[in-house]
C-alpha cells in the first residue's frame, strides 16, 4: 500500500483472481463469438494517450482483414498517436441488463496510414469510400489502422453455455 489506504494491486487483480477458476471458452469459439459481436456494431470509443494528451473519441470503424479501420478528419488524438501507438477500443451493446450485457475491449497498436498510399487506398475500398472523393477534399482525411493484440470480451449470455461471462484472448 502507498499510504493512501488503497490496495492498488488487489484492486488491479480483482477480476484476474476471480476468473482463475472459471470456465474458459476454446480460442476458436471465442474468436467466432467476438467476430459475430463485431458484425453487429460499427461505433467504438478509441482511447489514446501520449504527449500529455489523453483522449477517448467516439468513432466509426470497419472490422476487416483482422484489423479495425477508422477514418478521421483529425483531432488531438493524433498528438497522442504520434507519441504512443498503443490504443484501446471499447465497443458495447446498449442493453442495460447484466444478464445479457455484452462488450468488447480491444487492446492493440495503431498506425496512421500514409495518405493515398497503397494501404490507404485499400482501407478506402474496405470502407466503401471512393479515393477520388477524398483527394478532392481541402484537407487530408486520415485513416487509422488498429491491429488488435488482445480481446477482453464480456457477455452474460456465455453463462448459458457454461462459460465465464468474462473471456480474454491474446492475439
Amino acid at each position: 500500500m502507498d499510504g493512501s489506504g488503497i490496495d492498488w494491486e488487489a484492486a488491479a487483480n480483482h477480476w484476474l483472481d476471480q476468473e482463475a477458476g472459471e470456465a474458459r471458452m476454446p480460442a476458436g469459439d471465442l474468436i467466432a463469438e467476438v467476430e459475430e459481436f463485431l458484425g453487429r456494431h460499427k461505433i467504438c470509443a478509441l482511447a489514446t494517450a501520449g504527449a500529455g494528451v489523453v483522449r477517448n473519441t467516439t468513432v466509426e470503424y470497419v472490422h476487416a482483414e483482422g484489423a479495425f479501420w477508422i477514418v478521421s478528419e483529425g483531432g488531438l488524438k493524433f498528438r497522442a498517436l504520434r507519441e504512443n501507438s498503443n490504443v484501446c477500443l471499447a465497443i458495447h451493446d446498449d442493453d442495460t441488463s447484466f444478464d445479457t450485457l455484452a462488450g468488447l475491449q480491444v487492446t492493440g497498436t495503431a498506425e496512421v496510414l500514409e495518405p493515398f498510399g497503397t494501404e490507404y487506398e485499400r482501407a478506402c475500398r474496405l470502407r466503401g469510400i471512393p479515393v477520388e472523393r477524398l483527394r478532392e477534399l481541402p484537407f487530408v482525411m486520415n485513416i487509422i489502422k488498429v491491429t488488435p493484440t488482445r480481446y477482453d470480451y464480456v457477455s452474460g449470455r456465455l453463462k448459458e453455455h457454461g462459460f465465464s461471462a468474462r473471456q480474454r484472448i491474446d492475439l
